[in-house]
């Protein structure tokens, strides 16, 4: 099955230095004039087109981008911030998206995939740099198509990735080359072992298809399942790759699903409880993409708001926990972050967060909340 769980990490930087890293309820980082910042995809996003000069910046000012203190931002305070925001953890999840991007296209649809799957992330990155020059396809005796019109050349990789061991589900991206994928991913594919694991390939082109990569793949490693890839162009969108994602038949894919409870930007996961209503809700809200809510305090115990819809219910008396999330009179859902004793309809529970981190959170007065789901 794949384990879709938020990986959470602040990480604190005092004038560019990085002192520690611990586990939390969202990515912060508290730079030397003690302003706390989170840091998400969209900062990533926006850091890789200025970099590539997508963007000039001017719409950035003030933002926090210049990780490394060298009064500048560059491609390292970019590794820093990816590492922010999804810091690998071998124990966290079965799904893996390996990636490697020069333009930032590819990058792009990597992470796109990584917020929509909370996958684990790892950047192929070669021991040699490749320059601009170096991929000036125009340039017949540059690099890249020196290497693409070897199949026997094998780049190397800086700082591969120890295992493979622990993931289950692995989604590899790569540019097109000249038609096949770049030969550092035949590197990648020949140093692992695959047997067992599902692989899933992924490309950006301007025009040239997936089908010579994937044909490749398949013969230069020993995979257990490769699922039909996807090729994307480079303005592909994330509901581009949502919908890709959700077209595939991944191993127990239907399994399990996760209520996401987006507050603020703070993204918490849920566990559905087993009611006709909790399944009403996932479905709804599946067919709605999203669904935000006006929820209410109530009684210093819980949040209410009204849903869209009226949901099944099959009440009965209830002493609450913190995280619960219940049905309440058919047509509201209300999410406790202390105890109350009522008749509800279980829709779910909160997984992996205290009473406290509850209650700080949500604070005093009303919020609003952004519902999606995701499968696992």
């Amino acid at each position: 099955m794949n384990k879709l769980i938020s990986i959470i990490c602040p990480i604190v930087f005092s004038a560019g230095t990085l002192i520690s890293c611990g586990t939390g309820v969202q990515q912060t980082a508290i730079m030397s004039d003690d302003t706390a910042y989170n840091y998400t995809v969209n900062d990533i996003q926006n850091l890789q087109d200025f970099l590539l000069g997508k963007s000039s910046g001017g719409e950035l000012s003030g933002k926090p981008y210049d990780l490394n203190g060298d009064n500048k931002w560059n491609s390292f305070d970019l590794t820093l911030m990816r590492e922010m925001v999804t810091i690998p953890d071998t124990n966290s999840s079965d799904t893996l998206v390996v990636y490697f991007s020069q333009t930032g296209n590819t990058g792009k649809i990597a992470e796109y995939l990584i917020g929509l799957t909370h996958a684990d992330s790892y950047v192929i990155e070669a021991a040699v740099p490749y320059t601009a020059e170096d991929i000036s396809y125009q340039n017949s005796g540059c690099r890249a198509n020196q290497e693409q019109n070897d199949k026997s050349v094998r780049p190397e990789i800086a700082s591969p990735i120890e295992s493979l061991d622990s993931y289950d589900t692995i989604f590899l991206g790569y540019p097109i080359w000249w038609g096949e994928e770049p030969r550092i991913i035949d590197t990648f594919l020949e140093s692992y072992d695959f047997s067992g694991k599902t692989v899933i390939p992924f490309c950006t082109s301007a025009s040239s298809g997936i089908s010579t990569s994937e044909r490749n793949i398949a013969s230069l490693a020993d995979i257990g399942t490769q699922l039909p890839g996807k090729r994307f162009p480079g303005s592909a969108s994330e509901s581009d790759v949502s919908a890709w994602l959700d077209s595939l038949e991944l191993p127990e894919k239907q399994s399990q699903q996760k209520l996401i409870i987006d507050i603020s930007g703070t993204q918490l996961t849920a566990t559905l409880a087993d009611t006709q209503a909790a399944k009403e809700l996932a479905e709804n809200i599946k067919s709605s993409g999203s669904v935000t809510a006006e929820l209410s305090e109530y009684g210093g115990f819980e949040k209410v708001g009204s849903l869209p819809w009226s949901l099944t219910k099959s009440d009965q008396q209830t002493k609450t926990k913190p995280g619960d999330i219940m049905l309440y009179q058919g047509d509201k859902m209300t999410i406790f972050y202390d105890s109350n004793s009522w008749s509800y309809t279980p829709l779910g529970s909160i997984d992996n967060i205290t009473q406290d981190e509850l209650s700080e959170l949500f604070g005093n007065g009303d919020i609003t909340v952004t519902l999606t789901i995701r499968a696992c």
